[in-house]
């Protein structure tokens, strides 16, 4: 038996979700570590922690202690994080078949928009090659708190002008899909090759997509259908 859900918002992650992943987060992550062990933080409980968490930690600890550093470690940390997402940006492309499916998806009705911890600049690269027809993009620039933090994904349902319950979040990563969850969203993982099926699976999307395009064969008009938390018996087995 499948549930459906009325759904006629889509919000989209980029980097693995609809373009190739092209930025090497173990570089970027250990840049970061190294500009917060040079401004004097402890960072060892926070080594697990993606870039962004990683810096907003250190900055905070070290605020208390010196205002000034904490301002120069978030400057300096930020350049090195956007200069590899620069370069990343000038690498990648989409994935085969995107910009078709989300024309398909506009000219059937659906709103959608794209939440991105990536900084704006080198969306704009991405977006400036490989143009996509997409109606918000919000990156970490245009937010307070980026996700998982659902005030990201909220700012683009205002932006969208959509109705909260009848959205579909879809991402590669856990972090795409608690977002969701967090703001009562259906939710889909596509797998990528830096995040294994088993890293999702534990993540519990309503839907696992081998590939981004495989979800336009899930929506029906204004209708998604699947058994949540689990899949039909097909998607579980393809999950």
């Amino acid at each position: 038996m499948t549930l459906r859900y009325l759904v006629d918002t889509l919000l989209f992650d980029l980097d693995g979700t609809l373009i190739e992943p092209s930025i090497d987060f173990a570089r970027l992550n250990g840049a970061v570590l190294a500009a917060c062990e040079q401004a004097g933080v402890q960072i060892a409980a926070w080594r697990h922690l993606p870039a962004l968490e990683i810096l907003d930690r250190a900055t905070d600890d070290l605020r208390g202690r010196d205002a000034g550093a904490a301002e120069d470690l978030a400057i300096t940390a930020d350049r090195v994080i956007m200069d590899i997402e620069l370069e990343a940006a000038t690498r990648t492309r989409p994935y085969p078949g995107v910009s078709d499916m989300l024309r398909e998806l506009l000219d059937a009705g659906y709103k959608i928009g794209v939440v991105t911890r990536n900084c704006r600049s080198a969306v704009e690269i991405v977006l400036g090659r490989w143009p996509l027809p997409l109606q918000v993009v919000l990156t970490r620039d245009d937010v307070a708190r980026v996700k998982p933090d659902p005030g990201h994904l909220i700012a683009a349902l205002e932006s969208l002008d959509a109705v909260y319950g009848r959205v579909l979040v879809c991402g590669d990563h856990p972090m795409d899909v608690a977002a969701g969850k967090a703001i009562g969203a259906v939710t889909a993982a596509v797998c990528s090759p830096a995040i294994g099926r088993e890293r999702l699976l534990e993540a519990h999307p309503d839907l696992i997509l081998d590939r981004i395009t495989d979800l336009a064969r899930y929506l029906d008009g204004a209708l998604v259908a699947n058994q949540p938390g689990n899949g039909s018996q097909d998607d579980r087995r393809r999950g």
